[in-house]
């Protein structure tokens, strides 16, 4: 497209050297740009939002269906009785003895169908709320449905924004923080649970040990519930002393800008509030990289906390 690759430019950037960086980074979902308005230029490109969002999927939560796929392919066009069909047979038979980002087929069902579930409730919800919203207002309908959905596989492990978060409705910035918390959830259970098998014996990687797994995780209940719990429970502590610490350190910046309004605030959150701590929180602890952002800096909202604070956040 000649008015994006004309923006770049005029950023001082390379259109190749930006394609090279942004497919790697959206792939390993680093959330990392070269420019200082992350993927923002592409908001009107859905072929461009479309690719790199397919990127952010198949670097994680999307990557065993991935393989699953692409192994039942090849294993349907393989010659009947040939090797290569029976070393497919064995890898899609007892996938978690070959690699532990490969399930059984039901359990890889069971992940398409949440990672399905999730990006339709945050696109439906994201469009629900900022319809109108100064972040979408701008943007034709599909625009909005293409980066409403953008931003819901986007938000949850990657951190890119192809809109102003800052100017979405508290309503949709709550449940991106939520889905920042739940993160690789997901792909994580789907591990956890498919190293059992169905008669209650842990599967074995070649080395004839339980594969992806710690050993105290098989010997307790391995039911998916049981395990969604344990995953989602088990650091809750340690965020909620993170939050009290930060909001004990940063006492000064909360006050400052409740008596303060700054002309350069960007967005509707204010400068320095709870939601904002809370949200970049949630977002480190996914390592997704999003940010409500502080005034109208280029750099995250943490930039501006105090050293202390910052090495809470790490």
């Amino acid at each position: 497209d000649g008015e994006i690759q004309e923006r770049f430019r005029a950023e001082g950037l390379h259109p190749l050297t930006h394609a090279l960086y942004l497919t790697v980074s959206a792939f390993q979902n680093n959330g990392l740009v070269m420019t200082p308005s992350s993927v923002m230029d592409f908001a009107r490109s859905p072929l461009l939002l479309n690719t790199v969002g397919m990127l952010v999927v198949l670097g994680n939560t999307g990557l065993p269906v991935a393989i699953r796929l692409i192994a039942t392919i090849l294993e349907r066009r393989a010659q009947q009785g040939s090797q290569r069909k029976l070393v497919l047979d064995f890898l899609l038979e007892h996938p978690r003895r070959c690699f532990t980002h490969m399930f059984p087929a039901v359990h890889t069902l069971w992940l398409l169908l949440v990672i399905v579930g999730l990006n339709i409730t945050t696109t439906a919800v994201q469009l629900w709320q900022d319809y109108d919203s100064p972040a979408m207002r701008s943007l034709s309908f599909w625009d909005k449905f293409w980066n409403a959905l953008f931003q819901a596989v986007s938000c949850r492990t990657a951190g890119l924004n192809s809109v102003n978060i800052a100017y979405l409705s508290q309503g949709t910035t709550f449940l991106f923080a939520v889905m920042m918390y739940l993160a690789t959830t997901p792909t994580v259970v789907t591990m956890r649970l498919s190293a059992v098998t169905n008669s209650g014996r842990p599967e074995l990687d070649i080395t004839g040990r339980a594969e992806g797994i710690d050993e105290e995780l098989i010997k307790a209940d391995n039911s998916l519930k049981s395990q969604a719990r344990r995953y989602l429970t088990q650091d809750v502590t340690y965020l909620t002393l993170c939050l009290f610490f930060v909001c004990c350190l940063e006492k000064d910046q909360f006050t400052r800008s409740a008596k303060d309004i700054s002309p350069d605030s960007d967005g509707i959150y204010g400068d320095f509030t709870f939601f904002k701590v809370l949200f970049e929180l949630a977002s480190a602890y996914g390592t997704c990289g999003l940010s409500l952002g502080y005034q109208n800096q280029t750099a995250s909202f943490s930039g501006v906390w105090c050293t202390t604070s910052q090495m809470l956040l790490v």
